[in-house]
């Protein structure tokens, strides 16, 4: 295992996760440096190297044994780095006061606080880092008042000084690197909607349709649920483009989308898959239902009228359907029988609706609704 993965405790982080990655393994890393150094220091003291007292170097001993537990109890679960952290910075305080009243040898004992300020800042935020300088402040005064602690009064004021200045800093640091990462993650969002959205229409793009169109088939395949697909695609665009501009164009592929969306229900998946083609996913609607609603769409989109340097320009679509069934594979499958039915609607003469059976050779085109029925697909 390498370090970096340890440090992880073999857990994987995803790409929303990168503060929690971070904070979980500066959080590792510092417990294997206290267990280290709490033992380091209670051994030497044992070998007459470095005296800090019979006292304190038992509580270096229990300090390293307990941090070495955390270790072990941050590997059971990723979770568990808050209670880990709140824990860490808990024995540190409790270890930094028993090396302030016994170890009065030491004229620069003070200083464990700064760091574990530093680290209550960095591990677990603001409040924390202020409730840890308010007890380490707290326990400083409490301690010189009731105790000699071989310090003198200006050592003691610096020393708050510090805290609290340390504080402050430690404050205005952790503060840019949570902004820092809000930012992060609100570009991330930004850019995930840009992949996987049309940037005209506004509507999903061909490539998250894929994806999620899979998972759809799957589901429904496994729960032995309908699954139907609508292929819509505009009439004679390419000649609406060349005689009217593409802005016209676009003002129309604009206006199509949101007639279409107001026809649909929420859970529907609706996509703009090419140019001027357009998916939709229904699913638990047999595909009788699903030509009624192709139909609405059909006849709602005939009231499409954008105005061109005096012109009316209108646009229709011809619309394919197809459903899945048991035999399916994968959702090309129903996508397949659908463009077929797609392609005989824009052969038996534009501006109608064809729908596939179970076979890509058996194509029912009906005669067009002249009033579509009503149905109601705002749920």
């Amino acid at each position: 295992m390498n370090i970096n993965n340890f440090l992880h405790s073999g857990f994987k982080f995803t790409g929303d996760e990168n503060l929690q990655q971070f904070k979980f393994k500066m959080l590792n890393s510092i417990l294997i440096i206290v267990v280290f150094f709490s033992l380091l220091f209670a051994l030497l003291s044992d070998l007459g190297m470095n005296d800090i007292g019979p006292i304190h170097t038992k509580v270096n001993y229990v300090y390293s044994f307990l941090t070495l537990m955390l270790i072990y109890f941050l590997r059971l679960s990723k979770q568990n780095d808050t209670a880990a952290s709140h824990a860490l910075l808990m024995i540190s305080l409790i270890t930094f006061t028993s090396a302030l009243i016994f170890v009065p040898q030491d004229e620069f004992r003070i200083i464990w606080f700064y760091l574990l300020i530093f680290v209550a800042y960095i591990i677990n935020g603001k409040i924390s880092g202020l409730l840890y300088t308010l007890a380490s402040i707290t326990i400083i005064l409490i301690a010189n008042f009731t105790i000699d602690l071989h310090l003198s009064n200006v050592a003691i004021h610096s020393a708050i000084l510090g805290l609290i200045i340390g504080s402050f800093l430690s404050d205005v640091y952790t503060s840019k690197i949570n902004n820092y990462e809000s930012s992060l993650k609100q570009q991330n969002s930004s850019l995930s909607i840009l992949a996987s959205t049309d940037y005209l229409t506004g509507v999903m793009n061909r490539r998250m349709f894929n994806q999620i169109s899979e998972h759809y088939f799957d589901t429904a395949q496994q729960g032995h649920l309908s699954l139907t697909l609508l292929l819509l695609d505009l009439d004679h665009f390419k000649k609406i483009n060349d005689t009217y501009g593409h802005q016209t164009g676009d003002q129309l592929l604009i206006s199509f989308v949101q007639t279409v969306k107001n026809l649909l229900r929420k859970s529907d998946i609706f996509s703009r898959i090419g140019g001027e083609e357009f998916a939709i996913l229904l699913s638990q609607i047999d595909k009788q239902d699903a030509y009624l609603l192709a139909e609405k769409i059909r006849k709602a989109v005939e009231n499409i009228t954008v105005h061109y340097e005096g012109h009316n320009v209108y646009v229709r679509t011809s619309i394919g359907i197809a459903q899945n069934s048991a035999t399916d594979s994968s959702f090309d499958d129903i996508f397949s029988r659908s463009d077929m039915a797609l392609y005989k609607a824009k052969k038996e003469g534009r501006n109608r609706t064809c729908c596939a059976a179970f076979s890509e050779h058996d194509i029912n085109c009906p005669q067009p609704l002249e009033q579509a029925e009503r149905l109601d697909f705002s749920i």
